[in-house]
């Protein structure tokens, strides 16, 4: 027998449970030792609870540190390395800073497996290894060919290779200037906000062109980049404008939509030493690219980039931790950039970008001409929108953007104008389609019986017009006219530059071929209305990116009254309006100036995690911590707590803590009789619309 053969493994089990959350020793069956390594998926046994988990790899020692008998490892699953040294430090770094599990990190990391694609895979990597033996060295070129050829089963949609590709560094000249496009395309570890272009270029917003550019230079440079989109939409858009300057075999779609097995294939294709551009959504900044050398995000501060499932690390921090470990290069790009974003350009922590020549659509305001037309003050499109809708519509395409998708979206009491509620579960009621009757947004109860609970009335009134809606309402008024509703059930990504209304919502807005002819910007006081903090930036942020659509020559119309917002929409001024933003924020003592965790559980388990604060020494100095609360909720007790960044790592410790304790020591189970019960207490931390 072989002695220096690894005999222990260090395995991440595939566990949600804090207490579980570190590295456990196993001993190497003598069968596996030759066989295991570090990446590979495995088999355990768990002693407390007598059953089986899976779990990953991360290292192999000749000796345990743990003094007693080791539990073996059941079985070796698959001998693809699947975890990467750089995915499993950057799970541990982001389980560290939100104060959850590396488990949950790596289920976002790695696809769920397909035994067929991975044979596939490892088939193709051995045919490699094989011939790499054999011959000399291949070409750069032949290798991305013979990737392309081995991944076959992951083909995404992808553009069609022209037969000159373009050059993506000339491309960045005239809109950086040759010293900036010179570090995008080369630079190292640079850390970059730039300023995105606004218009389209053939189908392609000019913002995810430049982004495109940027990726397509590095690649052939060497370096392999990862690229996050917020949805589908510019998933595909970027990978039409990576068509432009990369062979398809550069471009892998790493997206959550696809089918389990397209996506597992795509992930296995990351694996390879062919350096490429990784296009996806927020899950794509864990890809394993090889020799990776920049990051790339897109329109940081959209919502879809806020992760749903636990720990809730955005896709910004996540991308912010990468960059830092690895030492990469990273690039955000936004026409509104995020407020987090502008405190990091504010610390000169990120170097802004201007563009070599300012650009901005012609933005005109509705406001005038409602003061003017005393009838038509509360007009929803007034008379110079109207006038700006009709000329465009000679030349091309015109975009109305609306708040609310489908019919009538929002209905209250025609009496006393309280809003309507569902019965059922409180949700919010709507008529669906026409001559419906009302339902409830939340279950799809009907109510066609629905009486006012405060004066008894039985009329209903509409609070806001959806897509649908409105866009009936253009059918009547233009006819003849093609009308297109784009939301977020639609899958229009692109049109023809053909004369036509496009009703979208924000974010779902189809790309023209050639830009919008005319814009409008219906319901802005309804998007500012909204009880959140954020309301005003994502408002603008809406605005800014379906106004970027305009053709050169087209109008923007924006409806309603002049406020920060509308101003810095008209000027074109974002950045200046999310600078005092913050400003005022840093005054208030709001996110992003500070960081907020939530704490959520029992009574009993909220203020038992409070009271394990106040024993931190690092927490004490200066009442460096706000705690709001705790108040009641339906079900049990949430508290806030504001507090500074430097105490980000001792916090999340300190939470972390109690959260293993608070899992461990509830009451056994006993047969036959009751108790028992788990630990309700969760921690979330920078949650998206507290405040």
């Amino acid at each position: 027998m072989n002695d220096t053969l690894p005999r222990v493994a260090r395995v991440v089990v595939a566990s949600p449970l804090p207490q579980l959350d570190r590295e456990l020793e196993y001993e190497i069956p003598i069968e596996l030792r030759e066989r295991i390594g570090v990446g590979m998926r495995v088999a355990v046994p768990l002693r407390t609870s007598n059953r089986q988990l899976q779990g990953f790899v991360v290292a192999l020692e000749q000796a345990a540190e743990y003094g007693g008998k080791l539990a073996s490892i059941t079985e070796l699953v698959s001998i693809a390395r699947v975890l990467t040294p750089e995915i499993a430090g950057l799970a541990r770094a982001v389980a560290d800073r939100q104060a959850g599990c590396a488990a949950d990190v790596l289920r976002l990391a790695i696809p769920a497996r397909s035994v067929r694609v991975e044979q596939r895979w490892l088939e193709a990597q051995a045919a490699r290894d094989d011939t790499d033996d054999q011959a000399a060295p291949a070409s750069t070129e032949d290798q991305a060919s013979a990737d392309q050829a081995a991944t076959s089963v992951a083909a995404q949609p992808t553009p069609a290779v022209t037969a000159v590709l373009e050059d993506p560094e000339a491309a960045l000249v005239p809109m950086y200037g040759a010293d900036a496009a010179a570090l995008l395309a080369r630079g190292s570890a640079a850390r970059l906000a730039i300023d995105a272009p606004v218009g389209v270029d053939a189908g392609v917003p000019r913002s995810l062109f430049a982004l495109a550019a940027v990726a397509a230079a590095r690649v052939r440079a060497g370096e392999s980049v990862i690229l996050a989109v917020p949805d589908y939409r510019d998933v595909e858009l970027a990978l039409k404008a990576l068509g432009r300057f990369l062979e398809t075999s550069r471009i892998r779609r790493l997206d959550t939509r696809a089918k389990p097995a397209e996506r597992y294939a795509a992930f296995l294709a990351c694996l390879y030493d062919t350096p490429g551009v990784v296009v996806g959504t927020r899950s794509v900044i864990y890809a394993p690219a090889s020799r990776l050398g920049a990051v790339l995000v897109w329109d940081d501060g959209d919502e879809s980039f806020t992760e749903q499932l636990a720990p809730y690390a955005s896709t910004r921090d996540v991308a912010l931790l990468r960059a830092e470990r690895e030492s990469l290069t990273l690039v955000f790009a936004a026409h509104t950039p995020s407020l987090e974003v502008a405190r990091l350009v504010g610390m000169h922590w990120l170097t802004p970008v201007p563009l070599a020549r300012p650009e901005a659509p012609k933005v005109i305001s509705g406001s005038q001409a409602l003061a003017e037309e005393t009838p038509a003050a509360h007009a929803r499109i007034p008379a110079l929108a109207w006038q700006e809708a009709r000329r465009a519509l000679e030349h091309g395409p015109v975009l109305l953007q609306v708040v609310r998708a489908g019919y009538i979206p929002s209905l209250s009491c025609a009496r006393c104008r309280t809003p309507a509620r569902c019965t059922v579960c409180g949700g919010a009621l709507e008529f669906a389609r026409p001559s419906a009757p009302p339902s409830c947004r939340v279950c799809d109860a009907l109510h066609p019986e629905w009486q006012c609970p405060e004066c008894g009335d039985k009329r209903l009134r509409n609070t806001s017009l959806g897509a649908e809606r409105t866009a009936e309402e253009l059918g009547r008024a233009f006819p003849g006219t093609r009308v297109v509703v784009a939301d977020g059930a639609s899958e229009t990504v692109s049109i023809d530059d053909r004369p036509c209304l496009v009703v979208a919502t924000r974010g779902a807005e189809p790309v023209p071929t050639s830009g919008y002819a005319g814009i409008v910007l219906l319901d802005t006081e309804r998007s500012l209305a909204q009880e959140r903090l954020d309301a005003g930036v994502d408002a603008l942020r809406g605005w800014s990116n379906a106004a970027a659509l305009a053709h050169p020559n087209a109008k923007v119309v924006i409806v309603g009254g002049e406020t920060p917002a509308a101003h810095a929409l008209r000027t074109w001024q974002q950045p200046e309006y999310a600078t005092r933003e913050l400003s005022e924020r840093r005054e208030l003592h709001f996110p992003p100036a500070v960081r907020v965790v939530a704490l959520t559980g029992t009574d009993e388990e909220v203020r038992r995690a409070l009271s394990t604060l106040e024993a931190v020494p690092e927490l004490q100095p200066g009442g460096a911590l706000q705690v709001l609360g705790p108040t009641p909720q339906e079900v049990g007790s949430r508290a806030v707590i504001k507090f500074g960044y430097a105490l980000g790592t001792p916090l999340a410790k300190a939470l972390k803590s109690e959260l293993v304790r608070s899992a461990t020591s509830r009451r056994p189970r006993v047969a036959g009789r009751g108790g028992g019960h788990a630990s309700t207490l969760r921690v979330r931390f920078d949650p998206p619309g507290i405040f």
